[in-house]
């Protein structure tokens, strides 16, 4: 069987990803802020509402190499990423949305502000 992850995501993530700093759910038993690595993106969108009417909207996401990060991701664990500019204050961006792709990979959706409470 081919390892896709160590074949192709690794060596890509490697050449474009950005480091990235990620703390778990105050939940979580003893799991500390760690370093980790992904590719980050900005997608621009447009959503149909009512009627005719649209309205563009911004999704944020980060494309990992599971085997890269300490722990597996969790929904409302807190991330910055300092190449985007998204570090300066506490909860700038948190997991909403895990999305595993079969191969060794995962896309999380980002939301900025603070997670919600637990």
């Amino acid at each position: 069987m081919i390892d896709f992850a160590a074949l192709a995501l690794g060596p890509g993530i490697a050449a474009f990803g950005r480091p990235v700093t990620v703390t778990p759910l105050a939940s979580s038993p003893v799991r500390l802020p760690f370093a980790a690595t992904g590719v980050w993106t900005v997608k621009n969108t447009s959503i149909q509402l009512e009627g005719d009417q649209s309205m563009n909207t911004t999704v944020l996401t980060l494309g990992i190499r599971l085997a890269d990060w300490k722990y597996r991701p969790e929904q409302f664990s807190v991330v910055r990423i300092p190449a985007a500019g998204f570090y300066p204050d506490e909860g700038s961006l948190w997991i909403d949305d895990i999305d595993p792709d079969g191969q060794g990979g995962a896309t999380l959706t980002l939301k900025r502000g603070k997670p919600p409470e637990l």
